[in-house]
């Protein structure tokens, strides 16, 4: 039986339609080359209808399907057609006997192909058919009603369609793709009756895998919706119908993702309850629910919206992947062009939906082609297509921050069927050309560049080697990944949050693992060993700061890591952090609610209490999983500006200067596009830095009720909010005293949380779990007990300087329980007492006696 949830997946719009016409007008043309299946399986068709299977003849009917089965474009893999040969021949009866079992269409498909495998699997466990082989079989009885089967085009599918559905066994893989099948067929059949399932495999497989198809039905599609949406920002009545015609499920999903929401959410909350209680709702309606939100806020909430743009999220919500996907289809196949091959391009970058305009909404959508060595796109040359209402633009563009903005060499062609894919490669190929000539001095070898001392293949077995490779290791190194592969120091530790010189270490530290692991020796610099060259090239820039660039094959073997060990995000719960968090529910519904509520909140307490742990696993909490895309964390310091955190004029190598977005500002403009999800910005030592300098304009935006309001940035002169969907945490340690006091003005836009040091049976059970002994535990308790009563006590110091229990939360393996502790007492405690007690150092020495 065919899903429901599929059927309305596949039909929910009319992309279908538009991809079939593109694939019949492909047949056409001379690419096309897949009629040798048709002509074999009409041949198949005969031979069975003509052979009853018996076990006389059932070895040489395997072979007939095993001699038929194409060398190219086979249609199973030679191995299971020789397999079944095997099998034929070995088990005559049974095997007879399996295959009319698997062509008696009064037994559920899953049922016969289920007992077909399980059988086989009986007499060889080695024997392996998957899901192509029962789509052979299928397929050579009646080709007509059953779909061959290759499981790079059942992913495609599901990802052209957006169906959810994970890989599962040989059984569920052709199941679940002969019922997309079926629905395609049910679906085109109204109008072209004599399409068969073959025809409808055909189809998926080239429109799959021919650029052509894919590039020109994109096209096609994503004019279309900017031609609607060209006609709701003109008519936003039919936008209001639109909305009301979503299927239920997405009106109840909408209405979850707005409740509780202030100002312009709220106004969109109102209209999907609206449309779900009373299944009506008109433009008046949306007028009457604008006028009575406005009246709740002293402030003109609607200066920045219209009609079209309080809607936009609401009809695009369930299109916006769609969109993505489209794009992402056109950016691979320029990125595929054999012309284009000596570009070193990044993949699936600066693809920009409708929502692209802080997600107000808008007729065009486009993307942007570029190479590695660029930082982002506006610094370099694209290969460009837009797509509005008017038509598709390609072409070469310069990116708004590169010398040469403003120029551009581009097509336009405004009526979407005189567009091909052959037209867009070939202006992609010319203006290669100019960008090539771009590039066409280079600059000298320099000295900073040593040969790569391992392949991309050993590069990859090592970064799967938790002893060489650790997991502070592969962050910032996916992170210089994601920056193009270089980075300076400087702008390492602004995206991670670190000092710039805390790489300097853990960058030797690992050449030397790798180095022991692989026996090989450092590149040796003036007769001494250069640890950094194992992993890097680098260079000058204009700044004059010093540029680490991934060696070549690291690089790839780390995009390599990227797409080949994508984890599913492990689930997180309210349950995981009161387990891994020392403190009681009570207290971890407080921070949920304030937080909920103020959307700024700060953890303060004195050091150890676990400020910047607690923080992060509150946001895993709230989201519901460990997804650190949803997540940016920074660490403020006294030099830490504006320019870092939102925005500034950066010098641009060979190209003046140019204007860079700030992590925060970017945090939020990925907010902005995905209104459905909440993200949580935290802000480690946030009383280090000077507020109102670092957030500049925004440091109003971050009020509760001034989320979603938009202001016109110095810089640029754009406008931009932070959204009501950002959560702001920060951690302040309370036992600095280098530190002034909070400004009243940041007080009043935050919560506070007090996190105390946390000895206590929670605690007491973690440590026994790492092996810590009993007389081990009340050792501490004792101590500590004592230096943080005295702390407390103290007049000049009091509950913030106490310290907190995560000094001794990490006993390490094999390390003996009294040489761990006199450690952390000796070189942790100690120098925090000398400092607390500087100018009463007999009390440092006092509170250690006997401890």
């Amino acid at each position: 039986m065919v899903n429901r949830d599929m059927q309305k997946q596949i039909l929910k719009d009319n992309y279908i339609d538009i991809s079939f016409r593109r694939y019949q007008a492909f047949k056409e043309t001379a690419m096309y080359d897949e009629m040798y299946k048709k002509e074999i399986l009409e041949e198949l068709n005969r031979y069975m209808r003509e052979t009853e299977i018996t076990a006389a003849n059932v070895a040489n009917v395997a072979k007939f399907l095993q001699k038929k089965n194409p060398s190219t474009g086979s249609f199973v893999h030679w191995s299971n057609m020789d397999y079944l040969v095997k099998y034929a021949e070995a088990r005559p009866v049974e095997s007879a006997e399996l295959w009319n079992w698997l062509y008696d269409e009064s037994i559920p498909m899953e049922k016969r192909i289920s007992g077909f495998h399980h059988q086989a699997k009986g007499f060889d466990s080695s024997l392996s058919f998957g899901a192509p082989f029962f789509g052979y079989l299928l397929a050579a009885y009646d080709y007509k009603k059953y779909p061959l089967y290759k499981g790079e085009v059942y992913q495609d599918v599901k990802s052209t369609f957006q169906i959810n559905q994970k890989m599962g066994s040989v059984i569920e893989n052709y199941v679940n793709y002969f019922a997309i099948c079926q629905v395609i067929h049910a679906h085109l059949s109204k109008t072209f009756p004599d399409l068969t399932m073959l025809g409808i495999q055909d189809y998926l497989f080239c429109s799959s895998q021919y650029d052509k198809i894919k590039v020109e039905s994109a096209v096609e599609y994503l004019h279309g919706l900017a031609k609607t949406l060209y006609e709701f920002m003109n008519e936003p009545e039919l936008m209001v119908k639109a909305i009301s015609n979503l299927e239920q499920e997405i009106l109840l999903e909408l209405r979850n993702i707005y409740r509780n929401s202030e100002k312009i959410n709220k106004m969109k909350f109102m209209l999907i309850d609206k449309i779900i209680e009373e299944n009506h709702v008109t433009i008046e309606d949306l007028e009457n629910i604008k006028k009575d939100v406005s009246a709740q806020y002293d402030t003109n909430i609607l200066q920045s919206f219209n009609n079209f743009t309080i809607m936009f999220q609401l009809f695009y919500h369930d299109k916006k992947e769609k969109v993505r996907i489209e794009l992402g289809k056109i950016h691979q196949a320029i990125r595929k062009f054999d012309d284009l091959q000596g570009f070193d391009f990044v993949e699936g970058k600066a693809l920009n939906g409708f929502n692209w305009n802080q997600s107000f909404g808008t007729t065009e959508c486009w993307l942007a082609v570029y190479e590695n060595k660029y930082k982002s796109h506006r610094l370099a040359p694209q290969f460009f297509v837009s797509i509005n209402e008017n038509g598709i633009r390609y072409g070469l563009l310069y990116g708004s921050e590169h010398s040469e903005r403003g120029v551009e060499d581009t097509d336009t062609i405004r009526n979407i069927h005189e567009f091909t894919f052959e037209k867009l490669e070939e202006k992609m190929v010319q203006v290669s050309n100019d960008i090539k000539k771009m590039d066409a001095i280079k600059e000298e070898p320099s000295e900073y560049f040593t040969e790569d001392l391992f392949s991309v293949g050993k590069w990859l077995d090592l970064l799967r080697n938790p002893k060489v490779f650790r997991e502070g290791d592969i962050i910032y190194l996916k992170k210089m990944d994601e920056m193009g592969g270089g980075a300076t120091s400087r702008e390492l530790g602004a995206m991670l949050g670190k000092h710039p010189s805390s790489f300097i270490s853990p960058v030797v530290s690992l050449a030397k693992r790798i180095l022991q692991e692989t026996e090989k020796e450092a590149p040796v610099i003036n007769r001494e060993p250069s640890y950094w060259r194992v992993l890097f090239n680098g260079e000058y820039i204009q700044t004059g700061h010093f540029k680490w660039i991934l060696k070549d094959n690291l690089k790839e073997a780390i995009t390599l890591l990227n797409e080949k060990e994508k984890i599913e995000i492990p689930a997180y719960t309210k349950a995981d952090f009161l387990n891994e968090v020392f403190i009681d529910e009570g207290l971890y519904d407080t921070m949920v609610g304030l937080l909920t509520y103020k959307k700024n909140l700060i953890l303060q307490g004195p050091p150890g209490v676990g400020k910047t742990f607690v923080s992060k696993r509150l946001a895993y909490s709230l989201i519901g999983e460990k997804n650190e895309n949803n997540i940016e964390m920074v660490q403020f310091h006294q030099n830490y500006s504006y320019e870092d955190f939102v925005m500034g004029f950066r010098p641009v190598d060979g190209q003046g200067f140019g204007l860079e977005y700030g992590v925060f500002y970017d945090f939020c403009n990925k907010a902005l596009e995905n209104p459905e999800e909440n993200y949580y910005f935290i802000i480690d030592e946030i009383n280090r830095g000077n507020l109102s300098k670092v957030f500049g304009e925004l440091f109003m935006l971050i009020e509760r009720d001034k989320r979603d309001e938009f202001v016109t940035m110095g810089y640029s002169k754009n406008t931009f909010t932070v959204p009501s969907n950002v959560y702001i945490i920060g951690t302040m340690n309370t036992a600095d005293r280098s530190l002034a006091q909070l400004e009243v003005a940041l007080r009043r836009r935050f919560s506070f949380i007090t996190l105390e040091p946390s000895f206590n049976k929670k605690w007491q059970n973690f440590m026994e779990n790492q092996g810590l002994s009993e007389p081990m535990i009340e050792r501490i308790l004792y101590a500590m007990d004592k230096i943080n009563r005295a702390i407390i006590e103290d007049f000049q110091l009091g509950k913030g300087y106490a310290i907190g229990h995560s000094f001794f939360s990490f006993l390490p393996k094999n390390m003996d329980e009294n040489e761990w502790y006199e450690q952390i007492i000796a070189y942790e405690i100690k120098p925090l007492l000398e400092e607390y007690f500087f100018d009463r150092p007999e009390i440092a020495v006092s509170l250690l006696e006997g401890v």
